[in-house]
């Protein structure tokens, strides 16, 4: 089985290039795909809006800014800096709490992720966990409404079976609370073979107790791992993970991004480590290592 899987989208671009190209039989959507602390809509979504570039122009003529040819600040030919910096953020902070802006990132985000669902529904089977972004704004991630799309399904804290294959979907609300979690490997241990997930870190290992064939995780890190001799795969930061799953073999996972060229570039290292820690993640995690052929 062919698994695609990507999550914490930053933009929804792309992504049925991917689908036509890899021709997957299941697309894993590890959560975070309505909104994602890191994604473009949060600046570009402003720059949509006539007021802000409006008040913007001002803000840099009385505080005499200059700008290079791409749109950055010349630290060259300006002293305020730190004063650009703070009424930048003040007035970014003032037109993201605005009907306009929730209108523009809605189309140019939210609108896209349903749109991608409806195309590949039509050529895949596509499993939606539910991140803890995805609760950003109400109204944006729907359960019923991806069920209703053909080929979809929302499946946080529900099993499926497709070609022989048991997934089991656990979003950030079943696996937040170690009391919710507790339950469901009771239930589903050595029941499943694909876990699809947007767990925290500290809660991976009690996620792998459930003994699955493969964990595809989002959230946080990206690469490949063993957690508690589990194969697992962080999905944070890359473009997309293709994962050749077989009944009694180890799981082939391939991971690539997009380069600054704007060229696929496949990914030849893993990181989780903690951010801001010196301790690399297999000091920091007995639980953790490296996986085979790393």
């Amino acid at each position: 089985m062919k698994i695609l899987a990507f999550s914490d989208i930053i933009k929804w671009e792309r992504y049925e290039e991917l689908l036509d190209r890899i021709q997957p039989d299941v697309i894993a959507l590890a959560g975070d795909l309505t909104s994602d602390g890191f994604a473009s809509f949060w600046s570009e979504a402003i720059k949509q809006i006539p007021e802000f570039q409006k008040e913007r122009r001002e803000l840099m003529r009385k505080l005499g800014v200059v700008l290079t040819t791409k749109g950055m600040f010349d630290c060259s030919k300006n002293k305020n800096l730190v004063e650009w910096s703070e009424k930048l953020t003040l007035l970014e902070d003032k037109y993201r709490d605005t009907k306009e802006f929730l209108e523009v990132r809605k189309r140019i985000h939210v609108d896209k992720f349903y749109q991608f669902l409806k195309y590949a529904g039509k050529k895949s089977k596509i499993l939606v966990v539910k991140g803890d972004h995805d609760e950003d704004f109400k109204g944006d991630y729907i359960p019923k409404k991806i069920n209703k799309i053909f080929g979809c399904k929302e499946i946080s804290g529900k099993i499926i079976e497709i070609k022989g294959f048991h997934f089991l979907g656990l979003g950030f609300n079943e696996t937040h609370y170690i009391r919710t979690l507790k339950p469901i490997i009771e239930e589903f241990k050595r029941k499943v073979d694909v876990i699809i997930t947007h767990c925290e870190q500290n809660k991976i290992p009690t996620v792998s107790l459930l003994e699955p064939k493969i964990i595809i995780r989002g959230h946080f890190g990206y690469g490949k791992y063993l957690v508690n001799n589990i194969p697992s795969v962080f999905t944070v930061g890359v473009k997309y993970t293709i994962i050749e799953l077989k009944n009694k073999k180890i799981p082939k996972i391939l991971q690539y991004r997009i380069g600054l060229d704007n060229k696929i570039k496949i990914v030849k290292r893993s990181s989780c480590r903690p951010w801001f820690s010196e301790v690399s993640e297999f000091e920091r995690y007995k639980w953790l290592k490296p996986y085979p052929g790393i």
